[in-house]
């Protein structure tokens, strides 16, 4: 986070605009500069200190769809950007999808459970040979101060088993919006704003459903809602 000078420029203003009332110079010049340096000072202390973190949720185009056999699961792929413009750390405890088959008004909801990279993409499922995608468990992410994160979130249906939401060649409503931890004071809670959820529209391309089970993905085709 970023250090301050604001609270000793504070002073210093307010020492000048007390001396200058004091001795009755009449000086209102200096003591219109020193309103002037008290009140950008106090901007200055809000903007670098206390403001709030102000968490907001950007989802990429670039959403895959794949199965976990072990499970077996329905799985999405989403990378996200999470930003904070405020002054202050904040934490983002767990993103949650809920995904709506357009065709048939099916809907079901994805929690994220693992963070995934590269590696994950580059290597295969094989339940014989028990070999796993590498994938990371999904961990609350903390955002510094005027920072971002950037990752990929693995998205499991919560209910494995029964009918599969996603088939080849459908169409997909989807929500995602972040859980925040709870305010404790009274201000933090009066100043606190909920981050809007995003809404992402796809189609679904055709595919294989034994390659999925096997390592592949099906990019799908993003229509609207994403940057």
């Amino acid at each position: 986070m970023q250090t301050s000078n604001a609270p000793s420029i504070v002073n210093e203003a307010t020492e000048i605009t007390g001396e200058a009332a004091t001795h009755g110079t009449g000086n209102w010049l200096a003591v219109l500069i020193s309103g002037l340096a008290l009140t950008g000072s106090a901007v200055s202390l809000w903007e670098t200190t206390l403001r709030q973190p102000e968490i907001k949720l950007y989802v990429s185009e670039n959403i895959q769809y794949t199965r976990d056999p072990y499970g077996p699961f329905e799985v999405l792929a989403v990378p996200v950007t999470i930003t904070n413009s405020g002054a202050r750390d904040g934490a983002v405890l767990s993103l949650q999808l809920e995904a709506k088959n357009s065709a048939t008004g099916q809907t079901e909801k994805f929690k994220s459970s693992y963070v995934a990279d590269a590696q994950y993409f580059g290597s295969r499922d094989d339940v014989a040979e028990r070999l796993k995608r590498p994938k990371s468990p999904f961990a609350p992410i903390s955002v510094s101060g005027r920072s971002a994160f950037t990752g990929t979130i693995l998205f499991y249906r919560s209910a494995s088993g029964g009918k599969n939401l996603i088939e080849p060649a459908s169409k997909l409503d989807m929500t995602i919006s972040v859980t925040l931890p709870a305010e404790s004071g009274w201000l933090d809670k009066a100043l606190a704003t909920d981050p809007p959820a995003v809404t992402v529209k796809a189609d679904v391309p055709t595919f294989f459903p034994g390659a999925l089970l096997s390592g592949d993905n099906a990019p799908l085709q993003v229509t609207s809602g994403a940057f």
